[in-house]
């Protein structure tokens, strides 16, 4: 199960590091960025459907967010770990792609016709 081995990049291929083994701290602070990111991703649903914009945030919805960030983190990372950007250039990307995880999931329902 190489998916979730950050040193080869998403999917095992070897396309991540960036010419070394990643920083666990940096690790850390982007994995939990991807998780600030799905839990504003209700927001940013309520922004797309024009009505006002609430941050509800509880428990189960925090524990849902780790997961689903747990499971996109390993793309985002291969993503971010062969740029030569700036830390915070990299938060960023991180929150984009945890607060978009959504849009994903509604094309692939969307292909196989669900």
């Amino acid at each position: 199960m190489n998916y979730f081995d950050l040193s080869t990049g998403a999917g095992g291929d070897g396309g991540g590091g960036g010419g070394g083994d990643p920083s666990v701290a940096e690790q850390v602070l982007l994995y939990a960025i991807v998780v600030v990111g799905v839990i504003l991703s209700a927001t940013v649903a309520q922004a797309q459907k024009g009505k006002p914009l609430t941050l509800d945030l509880n428990w189960p919805w925090v524990i849902v967010a780790a997961f689903i960030a747990l499971i996109t983190f390993p793309a985002v990372w291969q993503t971010l770990s062969t740029s030569t950007a700036p830390l915070l250039v990299k938060m960023g990307l991180a929150a984009q792609g945890g607060a978009f995880w959504s849009v994903l999931v509604s094309a692939a329902q969307k292909a196989t016709g669900q």
